[in-house]
């Protein structure tokens, strides 16, 4: 099958960004709970037979949305295949590629992170978000110190507190309606990093 024969058409990928921000912005108001098929065709200005031709409810709807923004989340903040322990960055000023990246796609989608995140949001993604954010920063430990016994804090403990901070400071910048550029926060955050873990391992 040719690239292009497995391509979306750009009508049909404009409906689905039509109905996706229709079901955000409708959350925003409302909440979930109260949202209705017919506000979310009403809102895309769209007919409920386009709506079902692609999803099967407003479950459905939801569920893909979550599942697609969580997996570009994971994406932007993972390390490449062949990173070892002597690529990390040591200079505190200087964040690493993931962590701007990671910045750069929560901004790319705020609306969606704004309202998941904020009073009207799913339950429970807060805590995939998080854990998205622990099993990376676990993989990161490992990386730059692979024996527990090396670590003066339990691994488990150290990456449960960092993980939190982290998905706090993505919080902090989004009620602050993203006055910091990505860049800026990634070195914050790096920084908080730097000062936070430089006396958890032995040396």
């Amino acid at each position: 099958m040719s690239k292009k024969s497995i391509q979306i058409d750009p009508r049909i990928k404009r409906t689905l960004h039509l109905i996706r921000d229709a079901l955000i912005s409708l959350m925003d108001e409302k909440g979930f709970d109260q949202v209705s098929v017919q506000d979310i065709t009403g809102r895309a200005e769209i007919n409920r037979a386009t709506f079902y031709r692609h999803y099967q409810d407003k479950y459905d709807l939801l569920e893909k949305i979550v599942d697609e923004m969580l997996l570009q989340f994971q994406a932007a903040f993972q390390l490449p295949p062949e990173f070892e322990a002597h690529h990390f960055v040591k200079d505190i000023e200087t964040p690493p590629d993931s962590f701007i990246r990671q910045f750069e796609q929560v901004a790319e989608h705020s609306q969606f992170y704004k309202v998941m995140l904020g009073p009207n949001g799913l339950p429970g993604f807060s805590l995939r978000m998080e854990t998205i954010i622990r099993d990376s920063l676990n993989h990161r430990s490992m990386i730059a110190q692979p024996i527990d016994s090396q670590v003066k804090i339990p691994r488990e403990i150290i990456v449960r507190y960092v993980a939190s901070a982290h998905l706090g400071i993505i919080i902090y910048w989004l009620e602050k309606d993203m006055s910091y550029t990505p860049k800026y926060m990634a070195t914050q955050l790096m920084r908080l990093h730097g000062f936070g873990s430089t006396h958890f391992f032995q040396r």
